[in-house]
């Protein structure tokens, strides 16, 4: 630097690079720019400073200087990246998705101020291969098998119990037992238990139960050697009843038990809740189908923290459907299972805009009047205002998802599906 030359008044910004949906920019903010605000620091320290022998805001401000300068060094340092990291997004066009990161800070007395931005950006969408794509769609078709099936599980549902005309317990009976399990001798808390009804044909959680109750007598008292929470334990059992079950016959008054005239009647409702299931399912699953097309046509990489979010919203989503917290070890496996499919998510977030962008396809006001409608047809007459409140604050994400829907809807109405009948 010449004699007379000045130093910079103005902080440097400049992209280093690009990886994936993380952009990388250095930010240098020159000696003089960091000069100023350390001293602008330190008289904020000083009208607020309490030094011994002086009055809050009287202390001479090399003293204070003297006594701050690790904590004027610090907020100086936090103003700087508060003030200039916007300024560098903005000059470099960078638009964050997410809280943008410091890291590499260089601060040295007499020196400029250095760091490093990390900033997580939306990926360059260009949709492809998304005009025609090949997929199946499987029907479940309402015939004379699948009516049977679902009379059968009617049959089932509305069984009942009846005394066995057998004294020794078989494969098929049911069993009433008490029981109380010991180990050691020592009888186990919260293991015993009276009137327990035990299904013989069924798979059941204790190893050696079904096997020590075979053969079994109406009234016998026995110990069985059973497996328990994976330790050796015994199982003190009283068979106190032996059951059938007797399936309700097949026949008009059984139609009409179900709230049909005759059993036709009631093969004919059967089979048309099965036709409305089919569709749903297959609808379902052929859209599935097309997204899985479209993700597979389209990878490109999508904001790591996004993912992370979205992530947290699936897990949200299994608790509250399990009605459980995992442990530690398990969420992480969890974490690791389920990061590609909030990926997927995120990606089909960002592809469906896309292809509604290329296609000039919108959603115009009526469209979400139309919506709205809907919405409040089906609404409780106390929650409508509720709603209309809602849709008038959510205008804008409501017109995108409608959007995103009629995207998803022109890939359908171009894709060539093959229909295949599932398999018995």
């Amino acid at each position: 630097m010449g004699l007379f030359a000045q130093e910079p008044d103005k902080a440097k910004f400049k992209k280093l690079k690009e990886e994936g949906c993380v952009v990388s920019l250095s930010v240098e903010v020159p000696r003089p720019l960091v000069e100023r605000q350390t001293q602008d620091m330190l008289v904020r320290i000083q009208q607020r400073a309490k030094i011994p022998g002086f009055r809050p805001g009287k202390a001479p401000l090399e003293l204070v200087k003297k006594n701050f300068s690790g904590h004027a060094q610090e907020e100086t340092l936090d103003a700087l990246i508060r003030r200039y990291t916007p300024e560098a997004l903005k000059e470099l066009n960078v638009k964050p998705v997410a809280v943008p990161s410091v890291d590499k800070v260089s601060f040295e007395p007499g020196k400029p101020v250095r760091f490093r931005v990390r900033v997580e950006v939306s990926p360059l969408v260009s949709p492809k291969d998304y005009a025609k794509l090949a997929v199946q769609s499987t029907t479940y078709p309402a015939d004379d098998k699948a009516v049977a099936a679902r009379l059968e599980e009617l049959r089932e549902a509305h069984a009942r119990l009846e005394k066995a005309a057998e004294e020794a317990v078989g494969p098929s009976h049911y069993v009433v037992i008490d029981y109380q399990a010991s180990r050691e001798g020592k009888p186990l808390a919260g293991a015993q238990a009276e009137n327990e009804l035990v299904d013989m044909s069924s798979d059941q959680t204790i190893a050696g139960l079904i096997e020590g109750l075979s053969g079994m007598r109406r009234g016998q008292a026995k110990e069985l050697a059973i497996t328990l929470e994976g330790k050796p334990t015994s199982l003190r059992v009283q068979v106190k009843e032996i059951k059938t079950k007797i399936l309700p016959a097949l026949d008009e008054e059984f139609a009409k038990d179900m709230d049909c005239e005759s059993l036709e009647a009631l093969k004919a409702k059967l089979r048309q809740v099965i036709e409305e299931e089919g569709k749903t399912r297959s609808e379902r699953e052929l859209a599935r189908s097309i997204e899985e097309a479209l993700l597979k046509s389209n990878r490109f990489p999508v904001p790591p923290a996004l993912a992370q979010e979205q992530l947290e919203r699936i897990l949200d989503r299994l608790r509250r459907q399990t009605g459980g917290e995992p442990s530690a070890g398990q969420l992480e496996e969890l974490k690791k299972k389920l990061l590609p499919r909030a990926e997927d998510e995120v990606r089909l977030g960002y592809l469906l805009p896309a292809i509604a962008d290329k296609e000039k396809l919108s959603v115009g006001e009526e469209e979400l009047k139309a919506e709205l409608e809907r919405n409040l047809a089906a609404a409780e007459p106390g929650k409508k205002e509720e709603l209309r409140s809602f849709f008038d604050e959510r205008k804008d994400s409501i017109a995108a998802m409608l959007r995103d829907r009629k995207a998803l809807q022109f890939v359908r109405d171009h894709a060539a599906i093959t229909e295949v009948a599932a398999r018995a």
